[in-house]
């Protein structure tokens, strides 16, 4: 199984969103705040597009759980943040921290379950487990 939380934020501050260490930071401190292992750096990018209204800030980080990505345009005040994890979490939590650090309370949010017949589970059978942890060990020994 596979959660998808989806978080519009309207009528932040411009000068937030376009605040490169602070867009940063929410990447980089989101995982920790809804219990998700981050196993990469902050990705992010300053979008320039044909249409100069929806230049911004867009970036994400992996999980290994599955991601985090996030979308700011400031000329809009809007932020949008994407939480997506085979692992459960807080929504509450998600949603407080997204209200905290882009200072909002105007949050529509949508939640998916996606991928209902996935094989992985949140519990490995244990001898799957050890072959993968063998198979792994083996790779890096080759390194």
């Amino acid at each position: 199984m596979l959660v998808h939380l989806m978080l519009e934020l309207y009528g932040c501050d411009r000068q937030l969103l376009e605040n490169e260490s602070l867009v940063r930071r929410a990447l980089d401190e989101y995982p920790a705040r809804v219990g998700m292992e981050k196993v990469s750096p902050v990705h992010l990018y300053q979008i320039e597009t044909s249409n100069p209204l929806d230049a911004g800030l867009s970036g994400f980080v992996v999980i290994a759980q599955s991601h985090i990505s996030l979308h700011a345009w400031p000329e809009y005040g809007e932020v949008d943040i994407d939480v997506c994890s085979c692992k459960e979490f807080s929504q509450e939590d998600a949603i407080a921290f997204a209200r905290e650090i882009f200072q909002s309370d105007d949050v529509e949010s949508h939640f998916v379950v996606r991928a209902s017949r996935s094989l992985r589970s949140e519990t490995p059978e244990p001898a799957r487990y050890e072959a993968a942890l063998a198979a792994r060990a083996a790779r890096m020994a080759v390194r």
